[in-house]
């Protein structure tokens, strides 16, 4: 006859803990606060992300993993030359894409090798447009609404603009950060 177990189920079955310890704490929840995220949901999201997608290159020498970080400062040391040789078709492909997106052909090359080291984006000649306009929407739109905020006595009111306008802004920097990034050679660290 089976007997139901005595044992109750372990309520921390899937929960893993991690010292982060105190200044890393601190300065995880304030990233986590700046975005409006909950700072375990997000690290959660981290993992699944690192599980699904990798967060390494490969295995170099002895499997130990590969990885590129993108500095903070554009490299802006002199330029390495590397003669590369592509099959009839691999060039077609290239040229084809290459002006598809609006770069030129080593334009591409370059911006396909960042993509794969870092992970990060670079825009060609159209997206760069379209993010230059929609930043430039949003910078007027605050504005707008600091003065909006400003004429208004409904404290409210006041609060609610106030929010709207910090998120718009974030956005903005966080574009131009983003388009920054696409056009400058960047500095990768092993």
């Amino acid at each position: 006859m089976n007997q139901p177990s005595t044992t109750p189920p372990s309520r921390a079955e899937g929960l893993l803990t991690v010292q982060l310890g105190k200044t890393l704490k601190t300065q995880w929840v304030q990233w986590c606060s700046e975005r409006d995220l909950v700072p375990g949901k997000a690290l959660r999201q981290l993992v699944d992300k690192a599980l699904t997608e990798g967060l390494e290159l490969g295995a170099g020498e002895g499997g130990k993993p590969i990885r590129v970080v993108v500095g903070k400062a554009p490299d802006t040391g002199p330029k390495v030359g590397r003669e590369t040789q592509f099959t009839p078709s691999e060039d077609e492909a290239i040229t084809a894409a290459a002006k598809a997106q609006g770069f030129g052909f080593q334009e591409w090359v370059i911006a396909a090798i960042r993509a794969a080291l870092a992970k990060a984006p670079s825009y060609g000649q159209a997206e760069l447009e379209a993010l230059t306009r929609s930043n430039q929407h949003l910078a007027q739109l605050v504005v707008e609404l600091a003065a909006l905020r400003r004429a208004k006595t409904l404290p409210e009111m006041a609060v609610d603009l106030a929010k709207l306008e910090a998120e718009v802004r974030t956005h903005v920097e966080v574009v131009s950060a983003a388009m920054a990034q696409g056009v400058q050679r960047w500095q990768l660290k092993l």
